[in-house]
C-alpha cells in the first residue's frame, strides 16, 4: 500500500516562507526544514513528520536486509530489570561508567532504560532454547536505546535517545558463530548500501563495553565523524588504531619498557602478564586480549608487582617476568637496546643474545602496540598512516559465551550433554544514518535524498493552485500516481513559483514534478534534484523507479 500523500498546506510544523541559510550545520538545516525538533533535554530530539518518514524507511531497509537473509524480527522492551543486568554482571559496570539511565518503580523495583539488548536477547532465547536442533537463532529488532552520554551534543550522531537496528545470533559452536558473523556483516553492508551510503568500509575495532572479543566497524569517511581512524596514504588500508597493524619508525637508541597487566579469563580466573614494548609506544589492550584469549585486560596495580614478579614498579626488565612476558614486534627483533636498571637509571647496549648478568632470550614477536599517525602501513611497504575522521554506522561483535555462560543459557547437544551457545550481535545506528545521509549528500541549495530514503519520492509543485482547473488537474495527477504506488509530497500552497522551486531544492526530494497552466493536459516537467535536468514528458512516461521509495 503506498504512503498517504503529504500536503505542504497541511504539514506540521507549517511551511513558512522564510530565509534559510544553507551554509548552517546539517543538524540546524534538518531543524529549520521541519525534519526534527530539539527538546528541553540535551541529546533528545523529536522526529517530525518528514524526519519520521526518513527514519522509518531506514529502519525498514535494515529489517528487509536481515529478514531476506533469514532473521526473525522481534520487539524487545527498552525498560529492563536490574536483576537481568546483574545476571550478566553489567549493572555495576555500566553504573560505574555513568552511562546507565535508571528508574525505580513504586514497588521499589530498580530498572534501566537499556542502552543495548544483549541481556534481554539471552533471556528471551533462554525461555525457549532446548536442543541443538533449535539452533542457529537469528533475531532482528529496531528499537529506541538510551545512554547518558557525557557530551551529547552531536545531534542525532550521539544522543541520549537513539534508534538502533540490532541483530542477535546464537550458535552451537565457534565455527557456527563465525558463520553468523559473516551473516551479520553481509546484512549490515547490504542495508547501508540500500540506504545510499556509498564509500562504506569495514575495519577491525575494539569491542568496548559490549565485548572484549573481535569486532568489525562499518564506517564512512566524513568530517562530522566522532571517530578517528588511521588511513594509509598509499594503499588506503584503514582501521582502528587499537587493532590495526603498523610498522613503527626505527629508533637509533630504543628503550625497552615492561608494562604489566591483569588478565581475566571468561571463567573469572585472573593471571598477571607482562608486555615488553618500545618506550615510545602504547600497548593495545584489545590486541593483548586477542593474543591471550582474555575476556578483560586491565593494568596491574603497582602495589601487586612485588607479589607477582618480585620487583618494584619502574625496575622490571624482560628477564624478570618469565613465561608471563609477551614481546611486541617493536622490540623482538632489536639488535641492541636499553632497559631500566633500577636506581642507576638505564642499562645500555643490551641484547637478546645475552649480556652481563642477563641470559640469552629468544623472544617471539606479537603485534601488541597501538598504531599511530606516521607509522608505516601494516599492509604495504610504501605507505604511512594518517589520521582521518570517520562515522561509525554499524558494528558487529563476536560475543562468544560472554553473556550466555553468565546468564546460564544452555542447550542439549546430540549426545545429550548440556552446552553453552556462542553468540554474536550487530547494531546499525538508524538515527545516526539519517543525519549522516543528510550531511554527506547535501549541496549548496539544500538537502538531497535518494528515492529509497526520502520522505517521498516525488515532490509535486502545483503552480497557480487557486485556479479550479489546476486543482482538478493536480487531483487527477495525484490519483494517477498513487494508483501506480507513488510516494508523493504535494506543494499546494498559494506561493509564487520561485518560492516553491526554492523550497523543493531545500527539502531535497529526489524528483520534482511541475504542474503549470502553460502545459497541456498530460504534459509535466520533471526536475532531477541530483542532476538539475528538467525534461518535459507525458505523465504516463514517468518511470516507476522515480516515483517509488
Amino acid at each position: 500500500m503506498p504512503d498517504t500523500p503529504l500536503y505542504a498546506s497541511r504539514l506540521w510544523p507549517p511551511v513558512r516562507r522564510r530565509a534559510i541559510n544553507t551554509t548552517v550545520s546539517t543538524l540546524d538545516l534538518l531543524e529549520s526544514l521541519g525534519y526534527i525538533a530539539k527538546t528541553d533535554a540535551i541529546g533528545v530530539f523529536t522526529l517530525l513528520p518528514l524526519g519520521l518518514r526518513v527514519h522509518d524507511r531506514l529502519a525498514g531497509i535494515a529489517r528487509t536486509a536481515f529478514e531476506e537473509r533469514g532473521a526473525n524480527t522481534v520487539g524487545f522492551p527498552a525498560l529492563q530489570s536490574r536483576s537481568l543486568w546483574e545476571q550478566s554482571g553489567r549493572w555495576a559496570a555500566y553504573q560505574a561508567e555513568g552511562a546507565l539511565l535508571t528508574v525505580t518503580s513504586r514497588s521499589g523495583e530498580q530498572m534501566c532504560l537499556a542502552p543495548t539488548s544483549e541481556e534481554i536477547a539471552v533471556a528471551t532465547v533462554r525461555e525457549h532454547l532446548r536442543s541443538y536442533r533449535d539452533l542457529p537463532v537469528r533475531l532482528f529488532l529496531s528499537t529506541s536505546k538510551y545512554r547518558d552520554e557525557i557530551a551529547p551534543r552531536g545531534g542525532l550522531m550521539r544522543g541520549r535517545e537513539f534508534t538502533m537496528a540490532d541483530a542477535y545470533t546464537f550458535d552451537t559452536a565457534p565455527d557456527g558463530m563465525r558463520t553468523s558473523i559473516d551473516f551479520l556483516n553481509d546484512a549490515c553492508r547490504a542495508a547501508l548500501l540500500r540506504m545510499g551510503l556509498t564509500g562504506v568500509f569495514q575495519a577491525q575495532a575494539d569491542g568496548g563495553s559490549i565485548s572484549a572479543g573481535p569486532s568489525t566497524e562499518h564506517l564512512v569517511l566524513g568530517e562530522t565523524g566522532q571517530s578517528t581512524i588511521l588511513v594509509c596514504d598509499h594503499c588506503g588500508h584503514r582501521g582502528d588504531d587499537a587493532v590495526l597493524s603498523a610498522r613503527p619508525t626505527p629508533l637509533k637508541h630504543p628503550i625497552v619498557n615492561v608494562i604489566t597487566f591483569a588478565l581475566t579469563a571468561h571463567d573469572g580466573a585472573s593471571a598477571p602478564a607482562a608486555v615488553a614494548i618500545r618506550s615510545d609506544l602504547r600497548v593495545s589492550p584489545r590486541k593483548l586480549a586477542a593474543a591471550t584469549g582474555a575476556a578483560r585486560v586491565e593494568l596491574l596495580n603497582s602495589a601487586e608487582l612485588p607479589e607477582h614478579f618480585g620487583k618494584e614498579a619502574g625496575t622490571l626488565t624482560p628477564w624478570d617476568c618469565g613465561k608471563a612476558t609477551l614481546f611486541d614486534t617493536s622490540v623482538a627483533h632489536l639488535e641492541t637496546f636499553s632497559i631500566s636498571d633500577g636506581a642507576t637509571g638505564l642499562r645500555h647496549h643490551v641484547t637478546w643474545s645475552g649480556t652481563k648478568d642477563l641470559p640469552a632470550l629468544s623472544p617471539t614477536a606479537v603485534d601488541l602496540h597501538r598504531s599511530a599517525q606516521g607509522m608505516g602501513c601494516g599492509r604495504c611497504d610504501d605507505g604511512h598512516y594518517r589520521e582521518a575522521r570517520a562515522i561509525e554506522l554499524a558494528h558487529v561483535f563476536e560475543l562468544g559465551t560472554q553473556y550466555t555462560a553468565a546468564m546460564n543459557l544452555s542447550f542439549t547437544n546430540e549426545h545429550g550433554t548440556a552446552r553453552t551457545p556462542h553468540a554474536a550481535c550487530s547494531g546499525i545506528g538508524i538515527t545516526r544514518c539519517l543525519q549522516t545521509l543528510a550531511d554527506l549528500h547535501r549541496d549548496k541549495d539544500g538537502l538531497r535524498w535518494k528515492p529509497a530514503t526520502a520522505p517521498a519520492a516525488l515532490h509535486i509543485i502545483v503552480l497557480r493552485p487557486d485556479l479550479p482547473a489546476m486543482r482538478e488537474r493536480s487531483e487527477q495527477v495525484v490519483q494517477h500516481l498513487r494508483d501506480r504506488g507513488a510516494s508523493l509530497f504535494i506543494d499546494d500552497r498559494l506561493e509564487p513559483a520561485g518560492e516553491k522551486f526554492r523550497y523543493a531544492n531545500l527539502l531535497g526530494l529526489p524528483h520534482a514534478l511541475v504542474l503549470s497552466p502553460q502545459q497541456n493536459e498530460h504534459e509535466v516537467e520533471l526536475i532531477d534534484r541530483w542532476t538539475s535536468r528538467a525534461p518535459r514528458t507525458h505523465i504516463s512516461q514517468i518511470p516507476d523507479t522515480w516515483s517509488q521509495p
